[in-house]
């Protein structure tokens, strides 16, 4: 593998700590078949809008949503499709770790 900087070394990192949020990629999975209002996103996965609204600024604040104004509403949509294909890969690899128990997601260390 080539020299990777300190900087996107970093990123990367942080790319995962916002998705280490199961609301977060609750939120990006549902926008991932189309563009959502805050009331459809909370409706969707059944938090507050205030919640919602909360999460979808972190999103925004890290391009990985935008939102498009129609009318009085505002819509958000998956900002970059690479974050679309980090997830269905987290997700294959999670439904194979699940479907071997290769572990027990709840009882992992993940410092080392």
């Amino acid at each position: 593998m080539k020299n990777i900087s300190n900087e996107v070394l970093t990123e990367i990192v942080h790319i995962h700590k916002i998705l280490a949020s199961p609301t977060r990629v609750k939120i990006l999975l549902l926008l991932s078949e189309g563009q959502q209002n805050v009331s459809q996103i909370s409706e969707a996965i059944g938090l507050e809008q205030s919640a919602v609204s909360h999460q979808l600024k972190i999103l925004k604040a890290h391009q990985l949503v935008t939102q498009a104004r129609n009318g009085k509403a505002i819509n958000y949509q998956v900002g970059d499709s690479h974050i679309l294909q980090l997830l269905k890969l987290s997700i294959a690899h999670a439904q194979e770790l699940e479907s071997d128990h290769i572990h027990d997601p709840q009882t992992s260390s993940y410092d080392t």
